[in-house]
């Protein structure tokens, strides 16, 4: 375990400079604030091989509860508050888990829900919370560093930034408010895969916030590790099994969002994925033209990704489509 957690995050220089806190009106300190009465759950659905440990032992402010979906009937979890078991997909098997500990949600303030591929540090699961309680974000995620298997571009770590608001945030490593949390469980009752919910959350978070995109984030001063192939074990398990694919649950998920559809995933229409913003390392809050150099600036030259690397006319389409 220890020598794949150094893999994926080696020694921890901070290419920001120790201790960089963004500026101005979006303003927060090195270490995480924790606001009286806010609480924050992290829950994994895992397997025998979970590496969930990197980040739920040691020290830290959340709680951890799991939702263990392997072989092993007396495994048992020490590092978690809550446990529950049962077969299946990682998001009807969270529906289990909220169904099973239906108190969480009205004692927690924020949930993270990794996969349990995801390596990651206790102290910047900390600091993660602590961004979106502080800016009141809905739905945001670390982003994926250099030594991660990814399937979005976006959700890539670009070193120029410090966050970035976008129109998607993955259902790998999402953390979702209550609020979200409250309105995503009656959806669960129809997904394995989760597919789809991704962009559904925007239609949510605007639903809560009154504006377009307004709490929707991808933090880049924080970074995780995606240790495995994407889809492997989750397309596995549902080629096994009886009912709908990964790709009819997007289907069903995607008919709730209206709108222009203008890409394409595995032959799903879906809505284009794109940057709206960001804040930079030098505090400065770029959009458009500006964004768009950044963006592809990023992918092209600072960001190289160790084990799926980064086609140059791939991270310029999406570039292009940043602030557009």
């Amino acid at each position: 375990m220890a020598a794949l957690h150094m893999g994926c995050f080696g020694p921890r220089p901070n290419p920001r400079g120790e201790g960089y806190v963004l500026r101005e009106t979006i303003m927060m300190p090195a270490s995480p604030l924790f606001p009286p009465g806010e609480r924050r759950l992290a829950v994994v659905r895992c397997g025998d091989d979970s590496l969930h440990p990197t980040w739920a032992e040691g020290h830290h402010a959340f709680d951890v509860g799991v939702s263990y979906f392997g072989n092993d009937p007396h495994k048992a979890f020490p590092e978690a508050r809550y446990v529950h078991r049962a077969k299946g997909g990682k998001w009807d098997g969270l529906l289990g888990f909220f169904q099973q500990f239906p108190e969480v949600i009205d004692r927690y303030d924020y949930f993270w829900l990794p996969d349990d591929d995801i390596s990651a540090h206790p102290g910047d699961i900390d600091r993660l919370f602590g961004i979106g309680a502080a800016h009141q974000y809905q739905v945001f995620q670390p982003a994926l560093n250099e030594h991660s298997y990814y399937s979005h571009l976006v959700t890539l770590l670009h070193p120029s930034f410090v966050v970035r608001y976008t129109n998607f945030v993955e259902v790998m490593v999402p953390v979702v408010s209550r609020e979200i949390l409250i309105r995503t469980i009656p959806l669960l009752e129809d997904t394995r895969s989760g597919f789809g919910i991704d962009f559904v959350w925007p239609l949510m978070a605007e639903e809560i916030s009154g504006a377009s995109f307004k709490g929707i984030a991808i933090v880049d001063s924080v970074s995780v590790c995606h240790t495995r192939p994407v889809g492997g074990s989750l397309h596995q398990f549902m080629s096994r099994s009886e009912g709908a694919s990964a790709m009819d649950e997007m289907r069903e998920m995607l008919s709730r969002v209206a709108g222009k559809r203008g890409a394409v995933i595995n032959g799903v229409a879906v809505p284009r994925i794109r940057i709206i913003s960001g804040i930079d390392v030098h505090g400065r809050h770029l959009k458009g033209v500006r964004l768009a150099i950044s963006i592809g600036m990023d992918l092209i030259r600072r960001h190289t990704n160790r084990v799926q690397p980064v086609h140059p006319f791939a991270a310029l389409k999406h570039a292009v489509k940043a602030g557009a």
